[in-house]
């Protein structure tokens, strides 16, 4: 994942930055990942790595997701 991109998924996660994902499972991905580091604030670069699998796993995707988040 690129710099910025991740700049902008930390912010997602934190609850600084609005998105909704077209993808259903996206969506449930990120809400457990807000949840994890509004308990637990030092998750984020654990946070980071399972997207990075989810987007491994899914990269089509995952693509048009990403090129959304960078637009925010």
């Amino acid at each position: 994942m690129e710099a910025g991109v991740q700049k902008k998924v930390e912010q997602i996660l934190r609850g600084e930055l609005r998105y909704t994902s077209s993808n259903l499972a996206l969506n449930m991905l990120i809400s457990k990942m807000q949840k994890r580091i509004q308990a637990d604030p030092g998750s984020m670069s654990a946070c980071i790595d399972e997207l990075d699998l989810f987007i491994a796993k899914y990269p089509i995707v995952a693509k048009v997701d990403l090129a959304n988040i960078a637009a925010l």
